[in-house]
């Protein structure tokens, strides 16, 4: 509003009202007003448009149309007046007023009723009135269009984002929230939830809650989040701040769940790293000490048998400590194994060569009950290992897959394992993901060795501990096993892969890279040029 002058539209067609409502306002002491004065709604509406009023003081009841009309033509697309209005009339109730406020009118004027100072006290204050709705409506939009841009900035965090009330209700969420938890708002409930939570993690998370909500400090914990689409359990990272009052006392809380379930994997693939890398160097020099032990134990006693008479009472023996002695050598060399220190005498072998004995031998001592399936992959790469060591990692791997076998199919023993072997190609994403070397260029490209069984299989604590030393499921203890399989394998610059269920059996795959002159041949063998062919089935 301009305080030194306000511009009034007069629309009325009464020539004596028009002249009385120019005089009150014209002598008036407190304002100058500029006067604008229309006959007719029409005229009014056309002057309305290009003079742009302050206000305008309208007849309800004009020769071409009445005063609601005339509010009707000259509201915005949005519905809203462009100026304050001021409705006369010489007839007419309480209706007739309650109807024109409806309508968007500042005020209303019985025409008997106006003096010089009621009218200037009822145009002013219409316009102020006029002006401070405006201004409410500017914030309104305001306030909405920065709650729009805060949603849409809500919805553009790439982690789920929550406000919740004092007590720790949800009373929004978007859509990252929504989808993972399967919930729907305004029944969310409490961001806390134990049907969300791992089993093994509502009691300490409930209890930093409550430490949070009596302190009004940050809430932050990590735990495990049950997703809805697949029902598995990821963990989080969540953080809840308090939104307080002056006083202190604690309004809304601001919450986000950041999801950490990639860096807890590194995190355990790094201790599983370093547990490995140090238990190896153990066993490397515990298997190097050793082995110089054993070759004096051995020697001597080798010696000593010899020189003495075949029927020596000692013979006996000492035959039994060069069989110990050899059975300690062959132990030290699956602890080499494990610690990636074994002394290869790598060289260029076919891997299904060497997967066909291996195979051949166990058949001979298999029961007929079990089948022994061979399958190879013709036009495999040859690999740069030690052939022996390699012979020995599918025997130890078959022999596990019999054990299982028996163990899961009750008296007879029964069931089937499956030896493959094929080319496969990892791409780098499922590389990270399980921890496979691969080049950094893309593609890397591995002969694999598959033993599968259908043997009784693993639950998953069990699948965490087959490569530790020494361990074992057995009542008896076996010896080094799977570690000294998981040695070799690393000493090849290979992976292995295990995949198991209790009752659903194991598939152990073995990946080696191929030699390096092989490679290019590799990359180059076409799809129509892998052969599939089973190589034999036993019983």
């Amino acid at each position: 509003m301009r305080p030194e002058q306000l511009k009034i539209l007069i629309v009325e067609d009464d020539p004596i009202d028009r002249d009385i409502l120019r005089l009150c306002l014209q002598e008036s002491a407190l304002l100058k007003f500029e006067l604008a004065v229309a006959d007719s709604a029409a005229a009014g509406i056309l002057l309305a448009g290009s003079w742009s009023p302050d206000c305008m003081l309208l007849d309800y009841d004009l020769p071409d149309m009445n005063g609601l009309e005339v509010l009707a033509r000259i509201k915005s697309d949005a519905g809203t007046l462009p100026f304050a209005i001021v409705m006369l009339t010489a007839w007419g109730g309480e209706g007739l007023a309650v109807e024109a406020m409806k309508a968007g009118v500042m005020d209303y004027l019985p025409k008997g009723q106006i003096a010089r100072d009621t009218l200037v006290y009822t145009v002013v204050d219409a316009v102020r009135k006029f002006q401070m709705q405006c201004r409410i409506a500017e914030h309104r939009s305001a306030l909405e269009r920065s709650q729009r841009r805060y949603e849409l900035l809500l919805e553009a965090i790439p982690q789920m984002v929550w406000t919740a009330n004092a007590d720790g209700i949800v009373e929004y969420a978007n859509r990252r929230w929504l989808d993972y938890t399967g919930l729907a708002l305004p029944e969310a409930g409490h961001f806390v939830r134990d049907e969300l939570l791992h089993p093994k993690d509502p009691d300490r998370t409930w209890m930093a809650w409550e430490s949070a909500r009596e302190s009004g400090s940050v809430f932050e914990i990590e735990h495990r989040l049950r997703r809805a689409s697949d029902g598995l359990y990821r963990w989080h990272l969540v953080r809840a701040v308090p939104m307080k009052r002056q006083s202190g006392e604690v309004t809304n809380w601001f919450g986000t769940c950041t999801e950490v379930e990639d860096q807890k994997q590194a995190e355990r693939a790094n201790l599983e790293r370093e547990k490995f890398e140090g238990l190896g160097r153990l066993a490397g020099g515990i298997a190097h000490d050793f082995n110089n032990l054993l070759v004096s134990i051995l020697g001597g006693a080798s010696f000593v048998k010899d020189i003495l008479d075949p029927s020596h009472p000692a013979q006996t023996i000492l035959s039994d400590v060069v069989l110990a002695s050899e059975r300690a050598a062959a132990l030290t060399r699956k602890m080499l194994a494990y610690s990636g220190k074994s002394i290869f005498f790598a060289q260029r072998v076919e891997a299904n060569p060497i997967v066909r004995e291996a195979c051949e031998t166990l058949r001979r001592s298999l029961p007929k009950t079990i089948q022994l399936q061979v399958e190879t992959e013709a036009g495999l790469p040859p690999v740069e290992t030690d052939s022996e060591a390699f012979q020995q990692v599918i025997r130890e791997l078959l022999n596990n897959a019999v054990e299982a076998v028996v163990a899961g199919s009750g008296e007879p023993a029964s069931g089937t394992i499956w030896v493959r072997t094929k080319f496969a190609e990892i791409d780098p994403e499922t590389a990270r993901e399980q921890d496979i070397d691969t080049t950094s260029s893309g593609v890397r490209c591995f002969v694999a060795v598959e033993v599968q069984d259908t043997g009784c299989g693993m639950d998953v604590e069990t699948q965490r501990r087959i490569f530790d030393p020494f361990f074992t499921t057995k009542f008896a203890g076996r010896g080094m096993g799977l570690a000294a399989v998981r040695g070799f394998v690393r000493s090849n610059r290979g992976a292995i892969r295990v995949s198991s269920g209790m009752g659903e059996g194991t598939l152990v795959q073995i990946l080696l890279p191929p030699a390096e002159t092989a490679g290019e041949h590799a990359v180059e063998r076409g799809e129509g040029d892998a052969v599939s062919s089973t190589e034999a089935t036993a019983h």
